[in-house]
């Protein structure tokens, strides 16, 4: 039962704590965090402010709008009668911390038995080869969430193994698509597709969206991604990179960092080329953002 002292709870839930506690990338700057993958959101104990849409609230307004919840759901989640997403629980008053959900189970995500919402965004909406997301579905790597319709596409490891899933909205909320790992995911490994034994090149994008973009554009220029190994970070992560590298690349497979064409984009490339100086890079054409960017311009000429 929802009640009043409960809803003033989940409003008042530390979002920075329950993020962190649920395995939500997260930085600080000065008083503030940010996640990872969005700039331009900022958190400070209960109350967020996302800059670029003028969109903000408390905790409960939060889940609601970055993770398409409804109010219920979010309640249920912040105030802990619910461990979906390894939430703790409070017995007797007492946190018990080891209560915390760490090992991912794709069991948890609720497959739907169509791809038509995934279909319609990936290829209608952001122009990506039918042929290529099909491929992804059909080797069980891209999925479509059962009641939210977002796109899931399968994080494996070195050995096949299902390890997490980057989760991609295919509905917009007040002109927000939900974008995020799902809880649980292993640290350091990001969906991926190629070639997975011995790579000679480890491709690194900031999304699968445009990981998918920049296969699309390969096949219509005809160039060939053999012996390369395609890789999402779901974001700017020097994590990813150094646990593929060591993973799939067995310390010989050349990195090829395929970032957006932005200050964020390019603060990455430098640190990583201090670390990898034999690294590649390969942006999208300087009219662009991103590979989908310009991928939407070559096909459906926006």
């Amino acid at each position: 039962m929802i009640t009043g002292n409960r809803i003033i709870q989940a409003r008042q839930t530390d979002l920075v704590k329950w993020l962190r506690m649920n395995n939500e990338p997260l930085k600080r700057a000065g008083r503030w965090w940010y996640l990872e993958n969005h700039d331009s959101l900022r958190i400070q104990g209960n109350k967020w402010y996302h800059n670029s849409t003028g969109n903000g609230g408390n905790s409960i307004d939060f889940l609601v709008y970055y993770y398409h919840m409804t109010p219920n759901h979010a309640i249920n989640l912040l105030t802990g009668f619910t461990s979906e997403y390894g939430l703790i629980e409070e017995k007797c008053g007492v946190k018990e911390k080891n209560k915390v959900i760490t090992a991912f189970d794709f069991s948890s995500v609720s497959k739907d038995g169509e791809y038509r919402r995934v279909l319609a965004y990936l290829v209608k909406s952001r122009g990506i080869s039918g042929n290529v997301v099909m491929y992804e579905i059909n080797n069980n790597r891209l999925y479509q969430e059962k009641g939210t319709a977002n796109a899931v596409f399968a994080i494996l490891d070195e050995a096949g193994t299902i390890v997490g899933a980057e989760i991609n909205g295919t509905l917009s909320y007040k002109n927000a698509r939900y974008k995020g790992i799902k809880a649980g995911s292993l640290s350091g490994y990001g969906f991926n597709t190629g070639q997975r034994h011995k790579p000679c090149y480890i491709l690194f994008f900031e999304s699968s969206v445009d990981l998918l973009s920049f296969i699309t554009l390969s096949n219509k220029r005809t160039k060939l991604l053999n012996e390369c190994l395609l890789v999402s970070m779901a974001g700017l992560k020097q994590t990813v990179v150094d646990t593929t590298l060591k993973a799939f690349g067995y310390l010989t497979a050349i990195p090829v960092f395929c970032v957006d064409n932005d200050a964020a984009g390019d603060a990455f490339i430098s640190r990583c080329l201090n670390i990898y100086p034999y690294a590649l890079v390969r942006k999208p054409d300087s009219l662009y953002k991103d590979w989908n960017d310009q991928l939407c311009n070559v096909v459906l000429n926006r």
